[in-house]
């Protein structure tokens, strides 16, 4: 889980990770759990969805939010978290990147 560096926009982050995965889907499940409880007890770490493709069970999106991009980063530059990035690694593909919310609606809004 890495993101490109540059100017960091103000406001939440959303970090959208694609996986494909080279195990099953209980192994990579297993060790996701380790990571995002490691991200939950960071600054900043709001909460994240992760999803599984309904036709292919090896494909995977997370999608975490963050309170901003410098959360986000110090997060996933501290040295505890390379163990965690290394094992998703080691048992899946992954194309990721930040984004920043532009629009939202929910049920009932207009």
């Amino acid at each position: 889980m890495s993101a490109e560096s540059g100017p960091a926009p103000s406001g939440q982050a959303t970090f959208v990770n694609t996986f494909t995965l080279r195990t099953t889907p209980e192994e990579f499940e297993e060790a996701f759990v380790r990571t995002a409880r490691f991200l939950q007890g960071q600054p900043g770490f709001l909460g994240y969805s992760l999803v599984r493709h309904l036709e292919e069970s090896r494909s995977y999106v997370n999608i975490a939010r963050w309170a901003d991009v410098a959360s986000f980063r110090a997060a996933v530059t501290r040295a505890e978290f390379r163990p965690h990035a290394e094992a998703l690694r080691a048992i899946s593909t992954s194309s990721s990147a930040l984004y920043t919310e532009r629009r939202s609606a929910t049920v009932g809004e207009r």
